[in-house]
């Protein structure tokens, strides 16, 4: 697995924008000053003004600066606003994620995915999966989604690891098994949010639920993890960055 992929070389605008969010946390950047200037971050991180603009985004996404054209970026606050905004254009941005947050794991049984859940499973769909449950919160324990998670069971041996891991579990059954993930296929949907999900996380049972459900893949095409993850819609955005290809438009 690559250093990228295990969190250790995140990519380096995330890397600068963890810089700066500290500083902004630490009152070294005050509320109501400017950001340095792009070119002044570009020299002192020795990085494209690229690579400035997207770690200015992901302050901007979660609400500690705001930009303007011809303005420069102003800080406006000193933590990360409520709402949960989840960028993710890779799978070390998705280990990221993990490590960011904690899986309160309340649940832990074998069990046979229900038949809504069928689809996800294919021929596999009446076999015993190793299943989990809980709520994912934030560091300061400010809750985001509420969390079901099934797990091959030939990777079950590491349950006595699960309520003490504190990154992402795909990366755990990467290191112990030394299997890789090579795909994960996500699906992002809004529906009605379970009862379940709404009494862990504190809402209306008539909300809505934006539900992202990933399929970990690994090089055999087989399933190796899935996780259904349900956000309460007003607490939660999901930022996707596309890049043109080269001689390629937009589809």
């Amino acid at each position: 697995m690559s250093g990228a992929e295990n969190g250790s070389e995140l990519p380096r605008y995330y890397q600068v924008s963890n810089i700066l969010a500290k500083r902004i946390e630490e009152g070294k950047y005050k509320v109501g000053d400017l950001m340095p200037t792009e070119i002044e971050l570009c020299n002192e991180f020795d990085i494209s003004r690229y690579t400035v603009r997207e770690a200015l985004r992901r302050l901007a996404e979660a609400g500690l600066v705001r930009r303007r054209q011809g303005s420069g970026t102003q800080i406006i606050a000193t933590h990360s606003q409520s709402n949960y905004i989840h960028t993710m254009r890779s799978l070390s941005e998705l280990f990221q994620y993990a490590s960011d947050t904690v899986l309160n794991i309340d649940l832990m049984e074998d069990r046979v995915p229900t038949e809504d859940l069928a689809r996800y499973f294919g021929e596999r769909a009446d076999k015993q999966w190793l299943y989990l449950e809980g709520l994912r919160t934030d560091r300061e324990g400010t809750p985001i989604c509420f969390t079901r998670v099934f797990i091959d069971k030939r990777y079950s041996s590491i349950q006595g690891e699960l309520k003490t891991n504190s990154g992402a579990l795909y990366a755990l059954i990467e290191s112990r098994y030394k299997v890789r993930v090579e795909d994960v296929e996500q699906e992002i949907r809004v529906l009605p949010i379970e009862k379940s999900a709404a009494k862990r996380l504190g809402v209306n049972t008539r909300d809505m639920a934006v539900q992202v459900v990933r399929r970990y893949m690994g090089g055999d095409g087989k399933l190796i993890q899935l996780s259904i993850n349900q956000h309460p819609s007003e607490r939660f955005s999901y930022t996707m960055h596309l890049r043109r290809e080269a001689g390629k438009g937009f589809s």
